[in-house]
């Protein structure tokens, strides 16, 4: 499928949900992963949900409608109003400043509870820091991230 096609699709979509009025989308690429962006000037908060919640069931009932239809594949991620963007900035501050600590004091740092695609953005972006190990314990929905000194 064509990413303007696939834009087209999530477009309708939103507007099938009654939030049709002020709604503009646009595709980028984030690696081999089109990023859908849907910016709203109203209600996106419904949306979004709390902790993006919506946001992820909208994103997979897309998903599952476009492969319901026998159409091809294509991995792609939906944002609304850049609240994913925000969250990957703000997830990557929390991560610089976990591991600065770490470092500092030479002690373990628990992240907050977070979803596998979060604690898998974590996990490389510290694999890079020859000092720092990581490692996901706990149980969903309260896995979270162990940032620890490397012996």
């Amino acid at each position: 499928m064509e990413t303007d096609i696939l834009t087209q699709k999530v477009r309708e979509f939103i507007e099938q949900m009654g939030f049709g009025d002020d709604i503009e989308a646009v595709e980028g690429f984030h690696g081999m992963t089109v990023r859908i962006s849907v910016r709203m000037k109203k209600d996106s908060n419904l949306l979004i949900g709390e902790y993006g919640n919506n946001l992820f069931a909208l994103e997979h009932l897309l998903k599952k409608s476009i492969r319901r239809r026998g159409e091809d594949d294509l991995k792609f991620t939906l944002d609304i109003n850049e609240y994913r963007m925000k969250k990957m900035e703000d997830l990557k501050q929390d991560v610089k400043t976990a591991a600065k600590d770490v470092r500092l004091y030479k002690k373990e740092v628990p992240l907050r509870p977070m979803s596998s695609f979060e604690r898998r953005i974590v996990h490389l972006l510290l694999a890079e820091y020859p000092d720092i190990t990581t490692e996901s314990v706990g149980d969903e929905p309260r896995r979270r991230v162990i940032i620890k000194p490397f012996p």
